[in-house]
């Protein structure tokens, strides 16, 4: 009896692997659905609280285990805020306030985000409470909020200097002195963490002729807010999606990837 040829029969095997392979990826694009990532622009990253390009690995796994495309759209905070207010897709990265749970939906915890006071070394003060604050000038970022008790004080118990969102323009207003202190947002809890963060930012920029080589950065220990991060949606425009986003943020915690992002 003759034996046929096992060779093209494994070579038909494996074009035929190859071809299901293709075709379900293939398939898995078709019916994946697409989501519109509001993210900051990285330009505005240095010295802030979202990782992008750790978020990336987290965008990844939700895109495999959530059957999502998602389709990041980057820009200055507070025009990805305006845009997610307007129902232009997902936001990734913001705080509650009372004010936003009247628009938004939100998803679980992402992470926590530790608000730090950071100050000239030569001019620290004691910060237990927001009595503390009481006739200081605070440098934020626009666009961003602090909780409910921080915008009920400024501008009465202390007052606010509201700067753009890069990081380096607080920094040189505090060495400035034109404010006491400025607020900086982290994801580790190690307030050393972000004051290495930070003189790096400033090492980048001045180079060695700087007039403010003597004087430090100081991040004073306590966390004037410890808050958490989310996504969220327009309220009329979740169809569906916090639900597949909470899925994949508890099996991304089960996996340990949360703890990557700090």
């Amino acid at each position: 009896m003759r034996l046929c040829n096992p060779v093209p029969a494994l070579r038909l095997m494996t074009l035929l692997t190859l071809f299901a392979l293709v075709f379900g990826i293939s398939m898995h694009a078709a019916y994946a659905k697409e989501v519109v990532m509001l993210t900051a622009d990285p330009i505005d990253q240095r010295g802030q609280p979202f990782p992008l390009k750790l978020a990336d690995k987290l965008f990844e796994f939700i895109e495999r285990e959530g059957g999502l495309q998602i389709q990041q759209q980057r820009s200055p905070w507070p025009r990805a805020l305006q845009a997610a207010e307007n129902g232009e897709g997902v936001i990734y990265g913001v705080t509650k306030t009372k004010e936003r749970e009247k628009i938004f939906h939100f998803s679980l915890p992402i992470q926590s985000k530790y608000m730090f006071l950071v100050t000239r070394s030569d001019a620290q003060f004691r910060f237990n409470t927001m009595a503390d604050l009481k006739g200081k000038t605070i440098g934020i970022p626009r666009g961003f909020s602090y909780g409910d008790r921080f915008d009920a004080m400024k501008d009465n118990l202390f007052k606010v200097e509201v700067d753009n969102y890069a990081p380096l323009s607080r920094i040189y207003k505090l060495l400035f002195r034109r404010m006491d202190a400025g607020l900086f947002g982290s994801v580790n809890k190690d307030p050393h963490f972000l004051e290495n963060r930070l003189q790096a930012l400033r090492d980048e920029n001045e180079g060695s002729s700087s007039p403010f080589a003597d004087i430090r950065l100081t991040v004073l220990p306590k966390p004037l807010l410890i808050d958490t991060i989310h996504f969220a949606v327009r309220g009329d425009k979740d169809d569906g999606i916090i639900d597949k986003l909470n899925v994949a943020i508890l099996k991304a915690r089960k996996a340990g990837l949360l703890e990557e992002l700090r």
